[in-house]
């Protein structure tokens, strides 16, 4: 049989019905479902399990896999082919009768990785996503040959939904370690915020070109390459890059921070008195205060997570700027960047966000990590780093300069998120990424040019610096008493020192708790709320600990 037509149609087999697209058989023309059952009955499943059911043209296997789900396991409908997503709607029926299992969009299928990661997601279909932390791991099934008509999409869906996952439970280690920090640190940068300078004040006001300098070795190159016309450009820097430039002769005009330990003072020994501008995160270290004066620190907020209590700090008039938690402070600055310069045709310039290192080297000089090093040298311990490059964890490439370079699974994951929020991003321009070693960002080359800027006026703030409005002030008095207010009557739910009815009581209790689910997003079984004595016991420890700095 010749087959001459490029529509899906549906083909009688010696046993049973295959599909043919653009003159191929999706399905084996002898025996069509052979070949996906086979591989479902082998398949071996764990609890917790997101399977991506990619190009399931035919139900075939559909029901025989959800049949054998374990706990907590799901199957998502992936086609990318627009002609057998039609294809597949035309014959929905046939799909609707299967346990845990949902068709997704082609638009849902492209935003997964995202939608994993939300609470309350409903799709086209209707269907509820589980909550985040539900899935510890994801899996691909071929279902069909349709797979070959976009497979490196489906390989980064598959890949962004492995990292999705990967990446919720990297954040609940992170935040059963330094949640309760970021929450005690928010508070307490929330009582200087009014004292600051608003972020507004820079953000699409600065004229001249910006370079960002990362902590990465690329950031010697760039001080050298522009030192001698600094006056030229709008200079922002991670907080353990200062140093190093300043060594350099280079004085930056605002650095980065979003460290919550106290660790990183460190990296302003010696150049707090140049009263260097500082952008902070609201759950960074407070001591940043007395590093330098309140008007010398604008505060953003980092959605360090999804939270009810970080989505309504969000809507307050008081926070005049969020970000998404990219993980690193190099992207973070970048993101800023953006957001600084006046027009779209200011450039901005990129060293040291280099995502990777060289044998024996892993920051630039006079880093907080090479002054580590340059101290604890003796004749044992050498100040190259080697372990670093040839540990388990390394792995080697050739960077654009042709130097052998080493990165990590961590530090790809940063350069993946770079790419994919602004390397990719056709409507972000003018950014120009300025090294000649790390790992290629994918955006265009360029270095910084004294004669490539706009204008030489310069941001220079008044002496009476931009302030906070009165209803903002309020607003955030109103918000820290509400809050406070709030801890106590939970406090006196708890103990029983209220005349309320128990069902009452606990519903009371879980709307106060949810409000105010900072006090336990720390907990390492906080992704599902509970009532239960323990988790109530723990979130009666903590409401003292937290009314300490309200």
């Amino acid at each position: 049989m010749t087959l001459d037509n490029q529509k899906p149609c549906i083909v009688q087999t010696p046993q049973g019905f295959s599909v043919s697209y653009k003159e191929k058989f999706l399905y084996s023309k002898y025996n069509p479902k052979k070949a996906i059952c086979t591989t479902v009955e082998n398949l071996q499943l764990l609890p917790g399990t997101l399977i991506l059911c990619c190009s399931p043209v035919m139900p075939y296997g559909l029901k025989e896999l959800s049949e054998k789900l374990p706990q907590d396991c799901l199957m998502l409908g992936i086609e990318l082919e627009q002609e057998l997503v039609d294809f597949i709607n035309q014959n929905k029926d046939e799909f609707s009768n299967i346990k845990n299992f949902a068709l997704l969009t082609k638009e849902e299928c492209l935003d997964l990785p995202l939608l994993l990661g939300k609470k309350n997601v409903k799709i086209n279909s209707g269907f509820e996503l589980p909550v985040p932390g539900t899935f510890r791991r994801v899996i691909r099934i071929d279902f069909s040959s349709g797979i070959q008509f976009n497979s490196s999409l489906y390989d980064q869906i598959n890949y962004s939904c492995v990292n999705a996952v990967k990446t919720f439970w990297t954040n609940r280690i992170t935040l059963t370690a330094f949640g309760r920090r970021y929450t005690q640190d928010l508070f307490r940068n929330l009582k200087n915020l009014c004292k600051s300078t608003p972020i507004s004040a820079f953000i699409k006001k600065i004229t001249l070109p910006i370079i960002i300098f990362g902590a990465g070795e690329s950031t010697d190159q760039g001080a050298l390459e522009i030192k001698n016309n600094r006056e030229n450009f709008f200079i922002l820097c991670a907080d353990t890059a200062a140093a190093t430039l300043v060594k350099n002769g280079i004085v930056p005009d605002g650095v980065f921070v979003e460290e919550a330990q106290n660790i990183i003072t460190k990296a302003f020994i010696g150049i707090a008195k140049y009263n260097i501008h500082i952008f902070a995160g609201l759950s960074s270290v407070p001591a940043l205060s007395r590093i330098a004066k309140n008007k010398n620190i604008s505060y953003f907020l980092t959605l360090y997570t999804q939270c009810n209590f970080l989505s309504e700090l969000e809507e307050k008039s008081f926070i005049e700027s969020t970000n998404a938690p990219f993980g690193s402070v190099g992207l973070t600055m970048l993101y800023y960047a953006l957001l600084f310069r006046k027009s779209e045709d200011i450039p901005v310039y990129i060293y040291g966000l280099d995502f990777s290192y060289s044998a024996g080297k892993t920051h630039a000089k006079n880093t907080m990590a090479h002054i580590s090093r340059l101290i604890a040298n003796t004749k044992l311990i050498p100040v190259q780093n080697y372990a670093a490059a040839f540990c388990s964890n390394a792995q080697g490439f050739t960077a654009k300069n042709g130097k052998r370079m080493y990165t990590t699974q961590v530090l790809l994951s940063y350069s993946m998120i770079l790419k994919n929020l602004f390397a990719y991003n056709s409507d972000i321009k003018n950014i120009f990424d300025s090294s000649e070693s790390g790992i290629p960002l994918e955006i265009i080359s360029k270095k910084p040019s004294a004669n490539d800027y706009t204008t030489k006026d310069k941001l220079i703030l008044s002496k009476e610096n931009p302030s906070f409005k009165t209803n903002q002030i309020n607003d955030l008095e109103l918000f820290l008493e509400n809050t406070k207010s709030d801890l106590n009557t939970l406090k006196n739910l708890l103990t029983g020192n209220t005349k309320l009815s128990s069902d009452k009581i606990n519903e009371e209790i879980e709307r106060l708790i949810n409000k105010n689910d900072y006090l336990y997003l720390h907990f390492a079984d906080a992704y599902k709320f509970s009532l239960n004595q323990s988790f109530l016991n723990r979130i009666r420890t903590e409401i003292d600990f937290f009314l300490k700095y309200l």
